[in-house]
């Protein structure tokens, strides 16, 4: 699982297209959560967009990533 935010400019649209066929290439069974209006890093409330550009926080990208990752875990492992 891939959670990645849409305004990201460290995962271009380009670099998703490339990963999602290679993973189908692989015959591998992935996803890919894209979150509207969020930048690279938007699970860090405590990254600095001027010291780092392309990075935001994004609170509700945030709660819905973990929500997705714990669902993974879920799937995966069992309750925990």
């Amino acid at each position: 699982m891939v959670c990645t935010g849409a305004d990201d400019p460290h995962a271009p649209t380009d670099q998703r297209a490339q990963f999602e066929a290679e993973m189908a290439d692989a015959g591998a069974d992935w996803q890919i959560n894209l979150y509207g209006g969020a930048r690279h890093s938007f699970t860090d409330a405590t990254v600095d967009p001027a010291k780092w550009p392309g990075a935001a926080y994004h609170p509700l990208a945030d709660t819905r990533s973990w929500r997705a990752m714990q669902d993974l875990f879920d799937e995966t492992l069992g309750r925990v």
